[in-house]
């Protein structure tokens, strides 16, 4: 077996990482689609990795940075390579650049339904926070393209 890569994302991967996330179980909206994602990668490209093993696309994370927090948004790795510490190699190494750019802090949110995943996070220096409400307003559809 090769060794896991770790590289910043092509477009070209588009398909396979829509792909993954389907099958890793997330939750896509307009903001994930190639059009959304590819408006948004010229912000930060080198925030947005894979992990390849043998050539095949196994797991991903988008981080983004406003310039003044970094967020982390839709690590996942696809089922058969879970538990292998895939997605934590995905997560130092962001979290590795985020600290090249003297990122003070970094936020991440998890979806309810995905809530069993907030222990995996603990174990990594995150902490949960109940100060904050979050809400969210769309100002774009589908139907706005």
């Amino acid at each position: 077996m090769n060794p896991l890569e770790i590289r910043e994302y092509a477009p070209e991967d588009y398909n396979n990482v829509k792909t993954l996330w389907l099958k890793a179980g997330l939750v896509l909206s307009h903001s994930d689609t190639e059009k959304e994602l590819h408006r948004v990668l010229p912000l930060n490209p080198q925030l947005f990795l894979v992990a390849e093993m043998n050539n095949r696309l196994i797991g991903t994370v988008l981080g983004t940075f406003d310039g003044r927090r970094g967020y982390v948004h839709h690590l996942a790795v696809i089922p058969e390579f879970q538990k292998k510490g895939i997605g934590t190699a995905l997560l130092d190494e962001l979290e590795n650049r985020y600290k090249k750019l003297n990122v003070v802090k970094i936020h991440l949110f998890i979806e309810t339904f995905n809530a069993g995943v907030e222990s995996y996070y603990e174990k990594k220096g995150w902490s949960r926070r109940d100060d904050l409400i979050m809400m969210s307003k769309t100002l774009r559809s589908h139907s706005d393209d």
